[in-house]
């Protein structure tokens, strides 16, 4: 089994032809970086060498060493193998290279860069995966069907009760989006893609051949917004993927948008459920109090315009007092009504997240790599962009010695329970 201990080696190669690739390399650094809208002083700020260094780089001159073109790759978000020319286009990333020439028109360099982001890491997870013998489980093909034409929003409450019979989930809330991710078989990351939505995406689908359904999330939303996202790239992953490999999640709606918005709602807040958490704490079916909004808020865990949009469609809330509930400042009236409030729902910070943005599946895989010495903490901790001791930390290499075939059985029978949530 071939060892990615260091991702960037290759192995080696003649003189005439280490030259050659030495230019592609140099190529591939400049126009990576120009992609990634950096300049070479960022670069060189970013890795901590010179600017001529980066010059260098990309002349030809000198090459990066492996743990810096691990860096540059992170940096830049693409994958070792692309900057040095060893992996070829193949029809999935042909896929991600039109995903990003049908955005590039509409999107800030952040969101294109968030996107690399995405492909970066659903190819490294292939790989890790792939040299440990790692089962993914990832969905390639929905147990789900959606006909043509039936894209209403009865249609959508249909679904969304369809899948949440087949979780199980009842008619609550639901706790833990990733574990709902996890038991469909769906990759979720979470990246900073812009805080303006009027010109970003919210998220977005992607059918990676080696991972499986795959949805990305903006980092840079409300918590409420981030779980409305996750059910509405569901929906895509779901109910679109016959057709599309890839969606984006735009601010303006087609028929599959708000087809993907109504099953978000329904989902996370299904009607049935909302009246009946309604009449069992003996709120008026008809709301006159901002703070039955509130709390219906909080028992589904969705945001506030969620509530008032599902409790509109519902016919709990009158035109005129949803217009009148919109100008409610919702973090300030919860932490008033006694509601404990998460500094997240103040400041949407990229770098309060760190581990969290990676599916919980990844992440054992990348500490089950690390502890099988498939890989090394330094490089690991380039992937995921934490420090070596925190890496090393995460690992936790000396706390027992690795079984990794008791791991991988423990997995199989986790992912096979998939009709319970823990």
């Amino acid at each position: 089994m071939a060892k990615v201990r260091d991702l960037a080696h290759y192995g080696h190669r003649g003189t005439a032809e280490r030259g050659q690739r030495a230019m592609s390399l140099a190529e591939r650094l400049m126009e990576a970086r120009d992609l990634a809208g950096f300049m070479q002083g960022d670069v060189a700020a970013a890795l901590g060498v010179s600017r001529t260094m980066v010059s260098y780089w990309e002349s030809g001159a000198r090459h990066p060493n492996d743990r810096q073109l691990v860096a540059l790759s992170r940096l830049y978000r693409v994958d070792v193998a692309r900057l040095l020319g060893d992996e070829p286009l193949d029809d999935a990333q042909a896929v991600a290279r039109m995903m990003f020439r049908g955005a590039e028109q509409d999107l800030p360099p952040a969101a294109m860069r968030g996107l690399r982001e995405f492909e970066a890491f659903l190819d490294t997870y292939g790989r890790l995966a792939d040299a440990l013998g790692f089962e993914i489980h990832g969905l390639t093909q929905s147990p789900f069907t959606l006909g043509g034409g039936y894209d209403t929003g009865e249609d959508a409450r249909r679904k969304a009760e369809e899948v949440r019979a087949h979780l199980r989930l009842g008619l609550g809330p639901i706790g833990d989006v990733d574990r709902v991710c996890e038991l469909l078989g769906v990759t979720a990351l979470r990246v900073p893609l812009g805080d303006d939505l009027s010109r970003t995406i919210s998220g977005a689908f992607f059918a990676h051949p080696e991972v499986g359904f795959s949805i990305l999330i903006n980092l840079q939303m409300t918590p409420g917004r981030r779980r409305f996202t996750v059910a509405h790239e569901l929906a895509h992953a779901l109910f679109h993927s016959k057709d599309d490999r890839y969606v984006l999640s735009f601010a303006r709606k087609d028929s599959r948008e708000r087809f993907a918005d109504m099953f978000a709602g329904e989902f996370l807040m299904p009607s049935e459920g909302i009246r009946r958490m309604m009449e069992e704490h003996d709120l008026s079916p008809r709301i006159t109090d901002p703070a039955d909004v509130v709390h219906l808020q909080r028992y589904f865990n969705v945001s506030f315009a969620t509530a008032l949009v599902r409790l509109r469609q519902a016919r709990f809330l009158t035109a005129e007092r949803y217009e009148e509930f919109k100008s409610v400042r919702p973090v300030l009236f919860a932490r008033a009504l006694g509601y404990e409030v998460d500094q997240d729902e103040f400041e949407q910070e990229a770098e309060q997240w760190r581990l969290r943005r990676y599916p919980p599946r990844f992440l054992r895989l990348l500490r089950l790599a690390v502890r099988a010495e498939k890989i090394s903490v330094p490089t690991a901790a380039e992937l995921v962009g934490i420090s070596i001791n925190e890496m090393a930390e995460f690992a936790d290499t000396r706390s027992f010695s690795l079984d990794v075939g008791s791991l991988e059985r423990r997995e199989t029978a986790e992912f096979e329970q998939t009709n319970v949530l823990a």
